[in-house]
């Protein structure tokens, strides 16, 4: 799975049993040009959050796509995106540099 940036697990049932959530974080930095799609669509029995943080001002925003059934939405941060459970999605940072958080209530995913 090819992603941009280095990802960093936080806490989740793998590090701390029982912890019943996981969070992540994503730096990233010198997105390319020519972005793969790294997540298939997918979904997950419990709600999932992301925050979208930059580094800079607007100029330098992290821009992300995300589809949600056949959806898609670009944002830009600083922002929240919040995917209800069962709901199939997707995503991508487009460009930007900052911080890509992640918030599920489970603990264990590969």
């Amino acid at each position: 799975m090819n992603k941009t940036g280095l990802s960093y697990v936080l806490i989740d049932d793998l590090s701390y049993p029982n912890a019943g959530l996981r969070l992540t974080t994503r730096r990233i930095a010198n997105v390319p040009k020519e972005v793969p799609d790294y997540v298939e669509m997918h979904s997950h029995d419990v709600d999932q959050l992301f925050i979208l943080l930059s580094d800079t001002d607007d100029s330098g925003a992290l821009e992300a796509e995300f589809k949600l059934e056949d959806e898609v939405y670009r944002v830009k941060s600083p922002v929240t995106v919040f995917i209800p459970k069962g709901v199939p999605h997707s995503q991508k940072v487009l460009s930007g540099s900052g911080r890509l958080i992640t918030f599920l209530r489970k603990g264990v995913y590969p």
